[in-house]
């Protein structure tokens, strides 16, 4: 049977507290705001600048560059849309994806201070889901030992044994799911600032194409 474990002191237990769920439908908001803002410029695009510009373009060179402008401008719309869009994509996320090579910085900042992390559970991400397994192996012996106990003072010491080694699994457990909420948000802010490049990458296309659009009905 695998020996019984006092309960992790008081003190140690508290699990990370994060507000990772709440960031991260922060962030999201922040992309659909700006798929909605690049979805008006696109409309103006295809419905606003074309009506009220197409009497004013004449001859062949300024309908190509005319039309060259407008799909040059969309372009950069869809191109927005596109990579804000990877922000709102849903992902799996587990402990392993620590591991990502754009996580770099996260993982860094755990290994400064893996304590605030972990707390008692160890110093890795390793670590901490062998003592979810161990606990959990512990918690099983000792109710099937429990249940087969007839000697009350041998029942009490297996149930105080029993309560400690639930505690341990509820903290360590809390630990790996606060863990895992982090990595999520991390993976989320890392689509976000990608998207924030791509964006203004785009919004040149948006700004040239409108620029060759206007040069076209202004009579060259």
């Amino acid at each position: 049977m695998s020996q019984p474990q006092d309960p992790v002191p008081a003190g140690e237990q508290v699990a990370v507290v994060t507000f990772a769920d709440a960031t991260v439908a922060d962030m999201r908001a922040v992309a659909r705001w700006t798929i909605m803002a690049a979805g008006v410029v696109g409309g103006l695009l295809l419905g606003g600048f074309p009506l009220a510009a197409i009497g004013k373009v004449h001859g062949l060179d300024d309908t190509v560059l005319a039309a060259g402008g407008l799909v040059l401008a969309l372009v950069g719309v869809f191109w927005a849309i596109w990579w804000t869009g990877e922000v709102l994509t849903p992902r799996f996320t587990t402990l392993r994806s620590i591991h990502a090579p754009s996580l770099a910085d996260l993982r860094a900042e755990i290994e400064a201070a893996p304590e605030l992390f972990f707390g008692p559970f160890g110093t890795t991400v390793d670590e901490l889901g062998r003592a979810c397994r161990l606990h959990t192996a512990v918690a099983v012996n000792l109710t099937a030992h429990l249940a087969r106990e007839r000697d009350e003072a041998r029942r009490a010491e297996l149930t105080r044994a029993l309560t400690a080694a639930r505690v341990n699994i509820a903290h360590a457990t809390a630990r790996r799911r606060a863990l895992v909420e982090l990595v999520h948000a991390w993976q989320v802010r890392g689509a976000l600032r990608r998207a924030r490049v791509q964006t203004m990458l785009a919004s040149l296309f948006v700004v040239g194409g409108a620029v060759l659009f206007l040069l076209a009905t202004d009579g060259g």
